[in-house]
């Protein structure tokens, strides 16, 4: 995945470094935007001279797109001023008036915008400026192309050029829809592809590199291991999770011991052997209990209390899911606490002791109650309506089918 993100920003900075090409057209689509956008975030943060100008509006129309960067300029401009002016420096020249002037040709005006950016920068030290267009949305593409196709240099480079590096993005299949900017004058083409078959591409490349570190070799391979149990490739994840067993053994890793035995524990446990599911929890608590990492334990608990559950063992499962209670307490996760409540109270229920249930659940519905969590709150008192004849609690019970008939009111008028 590192090497998917690194040729993203090389191919940026090649772009931006070079000489020759006035416009880079990144066809992504809107998932992948934001990444690229964040790599160009990345490099201005990295470079003492270049600067970025990013915008990520929707594209409507030519106008509107125009007036909102026009906008956002002024709004950049004035606080740039206010701060000179509380260093007693001089403000900035002020916009043209021309960039305002909505019965302009939009393009004319976004170049006149481009140019006055550019024209505040210092005159000596190589400072560029990278004008970055990125709207999330396109709902005119044909309109939007047509504006982009304005700035490719058709009748070759001219003087207002020097300096400048505009970025914009197109939809991924511009190639074929757009195929009048593949061979355009000074105009490169990058194709983005940051979605799941090429992140696991790029991870499984990282696998293989003898160049990389060994503990970098080993986080990726733990990703395709994670990536074969979500694709339920069953004997692929079980191979790769006992190499990663083996490593994290030998290296002392007691944090990535624990959460490669709860992988082999969830693999087993989506095949539905619980017995090896139990076992494979189980040995992950002791690395769990060394790392002392609150959230890796609570998360081979609920596992410990779920398969103990499925195997009717529920005294084993009570222990567990009162264990997760406290854990959950201490992390202040008050969603987990309130399940581990919950199914403590279902653990015990099944043992018929009705009594505990009864207070695990109202420990339950108070809490849901308290913090607005409707849906936990209407479960426990379904639990409670259940429970509450065994105990003769009549005024109880009453009171817990009318305060479900309010919820369900509730959600009727929602």
């Amino acid at each position: 995945m590192r090497r998917l993100f690194e040729r993203l920003r090389q191919e940026i900075e090649d772009f931006i470094e070079q000489r020759d090409d006035l416009l880079m057209l990144v066809a992504c689509t809107a998932d992948d935007a934001p990444i690229v956008l964040k790599t160009l975030r990345d490099i201005e943060l990295a470079t003492a001279t270049d600067v970025f100008l990013l915008f990520s509006d929707t594209f409507i129309s030519p106008a509107s797109f125009v007036s909102v960067a026009v906008d956002r300029l002024k709004e950049e401009h004035r606080i740039a001023c206010e701060a000179l002016a509380e260093g007693g420096l001089d403000p900035l020249p002020p916009l043209p008036q021309a960039v305002f002037n909505a019965s302009q040709p939009p393009a004319d005006r976004l170049r006149e915008t481009m140019l006055f950016a550019r024209s505040l920068l210092p005159r000596k030290g190589g400072h560029r400026l990278v004008w970055a267009m990125f709207p999330q949305e396109i709902e005119d593409r044909q309109a939007y192309l047509d504006l982009v196709s304005s700035f490719v240099p058709w009748k070759g480079v001219r003087s207002w050029m020097q300096g400048l590096r505009i970025i914009f993005r197109d939809e991924a299949d511009s190639r074929q829809l757009a195929p009048r900017f593949a061979n355009a004058p000074r105009v490169r083409v990058a194709q983005v592809n940051l979605g799941p078959d090429a992140m696991a591409a790029s991870i499984e490349e990282d696998v293989h590199d003898e160049e990389l570190p060994i503990e970098q070799r080993m986080q990726s391979l733990f990703t395709v291991a994670c990536l074969d149990y979500a694709h339920h490739r069953v004997n692929d994840a079980i191979t790769k999770f006992n190499i990663l067993l083996g490593y994290y053994q030998h290296t002392g890793n007691s944090m990535m011991q624990a959460l490669v035995m709860n992988g082999m524990g969830d693999v087993f446990h989506r095949s539905v052997n619980l017995d090896k599911a139990q076992y494979w929890y189980e040995c992950a608590v002791t690395p769990a209990v060394d790392a002392q990492v609150p959230v890796v334990l609570a998360t081979i608990t609920r596992n410990l209390g779920d398969v103990a559950y499925k195997l009717s063992q529920y005294a084993e499962a009570e222990q567990y899911f009162d264990g997760l209670d406290k854990l959950a307490a201490y992390m202040l996760d008050p969603e987990n606490k309130a399940r581990a409540l919950e199914w403590r109270g279902l653990s015990q229920e099944k043992q018929e002791a009705y009594m505990r249930a009864m207070k695990s659940w109202e420990d339950a519905a108070m809490l849901s109650r308290n913090i607005g969590l409707p849906t936990f709150l209407k479960t426990n008192l379904e639990h409670l309506r259940r429970v509450y004849p065994q105990l003769h609690m009549h005024d109880k019970l009453a009171a817990a089918e009318a305060e479900l008939t309010q919820l369900e009111s509730q959600e009727v008028s929602v």
